[in-house]
């Protein structure tokens, strides 16, 4: 197929999904494809996911009355409407993927995709692929936690990897809009729950393995195990007759485990160990890295974004770059050119000129990366505000009251997105972590749960050479709490609380 037809007759919709049970005639006509809804219009099919806090099986019903014609589902369900089709299977996430991808008409088949998979770096990784491919005048499409770029405009993301039909939309977008490549990332979830399945990747890229997710997954070894998944597709049902390939942080602990499964070519990056790509830091700033950039050649890279871990980052971007035989200047243009990243260690204009950041880390690995970054090259102190969000990984949070008083001279706990929770316990097991490491309250920390007061507060204490990082929400444009959500931007706040340069 090559654009997505009109309609897609259902019989050849579910030709290559394991299907138990059909109810009905299936030779109809489909015109649309949803797991919501209220997205359905008439002749659309209606897939019920059980979801995390609903179960579209419930909604079935409403989707009838809107107009679905069809409806997947994986429950026993009897449906009064006797000119509906039923089509009971296993697994209804897959099953959408793998309709989605059909009614679609396999779209990553028609467009280089590139996905990066990891802990922590992601999304910095996917803005500087993008800036080198800019560079070299392809037209790109994004799909990161920040936002969705689809060629014409964006929007914000609300989740790091689209559910499978809104992706497979999105990348048909992409496709009839004529864009070159498409950059995304890859969260664990979206590997487990189908997210991707059916996307043929290009190049998948590994940034680096930590603890987290654990709310989700049993535990690291199956955390890993979503992550390396990825790699083990590569090549598999492919429409595209190119090799594919895979981009690997040879200095993480996991790395060798990844390449073991990996059935294609890959480059590796690093700065400890010899890789085909490698990094040397030269000088660390507070304009950025000066490093040098080794392959089969050496350039030297001014890059704008500060810390180590962003070395990494650029070093995973260049090796795409040089994977898709992109020359070495336009790979330092394109590193050099991107100056910074909505809520990834974002300094913060103010009228006050007081050195704020504001960082998307959420985890002890994350927080622990920005707050060194900061800490070579703080002339003062250095100070943090950070919380934990309810209804997440719970393990982490007295690491991450560990690392702020190793690293921060002084910090504020507060809230993040307390979600379902009781904000105030969260901050109570932040604290253990604080006093099990030696932590005094008044001397090395305060307690603030309000996040606007408490940042108030730091930006109070600051003195003239001092460093303020606000972590944990970085991008995010709300607060989540048990019974509402509201507009809670870090950056607005403090440009409200300072003033605008």
């Amino acid at each position: 197929m090559g654009e997505k037809e009109e309609s897609v007759n259902l019989r050849e919709l579910i030709t290559d999904i394991d299907v138990e049970k059909i109810a009905g005639n299936p030779d109809l006509e489909i015109e649309g494809v949803t797991y919501d809804s209220r997205k359905i219009q008439p002749n659309f099919l209606f897939v019920a996911i059980s979801g995390f806090k609903e179960d579209g099986h419930h909604f079935i019903r409403e989707a009838i009355e809107r107009g679905a014609k069809a409806v997947i589902v994986e429950e026993e369900i009897r449906i009064p409407f006797p000119k509906i089709v039923s089509v009971k299977v296993p697994s209804s996430r897959l099953a959408l993927a793998q309709i989605s991808n059909r009614f679609y008409g396999f779209p990553s088949g028609q467009i280089r995709v590139i996905g990066i998979t990891g802990t922590n770096g992601k999304t910095t990784t996917t803005y500087l692929i993008e800036s080198i491919l800019k560079r070299c005048g392809f037209r790109v499409g994004k799909i990161s936690t920040i936002d969705y770029s689809l060629g014409r405009g964006f929007s914000f993301s609300s989740i790091t990897t689209p559910e499978s039909e809104d992706l497979q939309r999105m990348i048909r977008a992409m496709v009839d809009d004529h864009l070159d490549y498409v950059v995304t990332e890859v969260s664990s979830h979206a590997l487990v729950l189908h997210r991707v399945e059916g996307v043929e990747f290009d190049w998948a890229v590994f940034t680096n393995f930590s603890p987290e997710h654990l709310d989700f997954h049993k535990n690291l070894d199956e955390y890993l195990e979503a992550k390396i998944s990825l790699f083990k597709g590569l090549g598999k049902k492919t429409k595209k007759k190119v090799p594919k390939g895979a981009i690997v942080n040879i200095d993480d602990p996991v790395a060798n485990y990844i390449m073991a499964e990996t059935p294609c070519r890959i480059i590796t990056y690093g700065i400890k160990k010899e890789a085909n790509v490698r990094g040397k830091v030269l000088e660390v700033s507070s304009n950025g890295v000066h490093f040098i950039l080794e392959a089969d050649r050496i350039e030297k890279i001014n890059l704008s974004l500060l810390g180590i871990h962003n070395v990494y980052n650029a070093l995973a971007a260049a090796s795409v770059g040089m994977g898709e035989e992109i020359s070495f200047a336009l790979i330092k243009e394109g590193l050099e050119s991107l100056r910074k990243i909505p809520g990834r260690l974002e300094p913060i204009e103010n009228s006050q000129n007081l050195r704020v950041f504001v960082d998307y880390a959420h985890t002890a690995d994350g927080l622990e990366k920005v707050l060194q970054a900061l800490r070579e090259v703080v002339e003062g102190r250095l100070l943090v505000v950070f919380g934990c969000g309810g209804d997440r990984d719970r393990r982490k949070r007295p690491l991450m009251g560990k690392v702020a008083l190793k690293l921060a001279d002084y910090s504020v706990i507060t809230s993040d997105n307390p979600r379902s929770e009781d904000p105030e316990e969260i901050i109570v097991q932040i604290e253990k972590g604080v006093k099990e490491a030696g932590g005094e309250r008044e001397r090395d920390y305060l307690i603030i749960v309000d996040r606007r007061e408490a940042i108030k507060e730091a930006l109070e204490r600051m003195r003239k050479k001092d460093t303020l990082l606000i972590a944990g929400k970085g991008h995010e444009r709300v607060q989540i709490f048990k019974d509402r959500v509201i507009k809670f931007e870090d950056k607005k706040v403090v440009q409200d609380l300072l003033g605008r340069e």
